[in-house]
């Protein structure tokens, strides 16, 4: 008896993990099973589900991170990053019946420069899309300050704050008022507590995002994102991430809160 598409597909999903989601805020600060190793290293998670039959399906996705960082000698406890330099990008697409319903993509490329083992500086660009929320591309560049709060094996906590100037571009809604392009000047916040466990081998992270637009406090974005990762291996780990993202000023006909909730596989290079 051959195996059903549908069962082919929850296998390969199961196996690969669920693709990054199409939301307009994406965290870039991930949760990592290896964060502290020196020199060139890099993840990548994917996923793939084909179904055909009663129910016509195709959905591909998948994200990468490539990375170079100088550690500071270690006198006791964990070292502390000197210098980091990374890029990520994800991108997901998902057809129903040739009929689209997920088309986002994502890059974001950073400079950390820890001046001192407590507080540096961070440069940063992104660029994404998300046809489904009418975002054709919103690219953003900024800077600001890092700061480690707490550093130990069982507990790290750093924060960060900065200035970004955000260019967007949407596809505006029949009749709308919206403006078709902005260029909006921004203030963003972070805060992530990471928490090991079992030896390093279970880790918990919740990463929160701020991002009130100048001169509009009512204009406001915002990600609360938690991650639990388990190492299988140092290369294989899985796990579960759940996210609130809120924007109080979307696109006409987009809502301001969505949540989600998915399953991951990522592979540590």
């Amino acid at each position: 008896m051959k195996r059903p598409w549908s069962t082919v597909a929850l296998c390969g999903l199961a196996l690969c993990g669920l693709a990054p989601p199409a939301k307009a805020q994406v965290n870039a600060d991930a949760l990592r099973a290896n964060p502290l190793r020196p020199g060139w290293s890099g993840n990548l998670e994917t996923s793939l589900a084909v179904t055909r039959g009663n129910v016509e399906l195709f959905d591909v996705g998948g994200a990468g991170r490539v990375q170079w960082q100088s550690l500071y000698p270690a006198q006791t406890g964990l070292p502390f990053v000197s210098q980091r330099a990374f890029l990520t990008v994800s991108g997901r697409y998902a057809d129903r019946a040739s009929t689209a319903f997920v088309s986002q993509s994502f890059v974001h490329a950073r400079w950390t420069a820890m001046w001192h083992r407590h507080v540096g500086t961070e440069l940063f660009a992104q660029d994404q899309s998300n046809q489904f929320q009418r975002l054709q591309a919103r690219v953003v560049a900024g800077g600001g300050v890092r700061l480690v709060l707490v550093h130990r094996p069982e507990l790290m906590v750093w924060a960060g704050s900065g200035l970004m100037l955000e260019y967007s571009r949407i596809q505006v809604a029949d009749g709308a008022a919206d403006r078709p392009e902005t260029w909006e000047p921004r203030a963003t916040t972070h805060l992530v507590v990471r928490v090991a466990a079992l030896d390093g081998r279970l880790l918990l992270q919740n990463t929160l995002f701020f991002q009130p637009r100048l001169g509009g406090l009512r204009d406001l974005r915002s990600l609360d994102e938690i991650e639990l990762l388990a190492k299988a291996s140092e290369v294989v780990s899985f796990g579960t991430t759940a996210a609130i993202l809120y924007d109080s000023d979307p696109p006409t006909g987009v809502k301001t809160t969505d949540g989600r909730v998915l399953s991951v596989l990522k592979l540590a290079f």
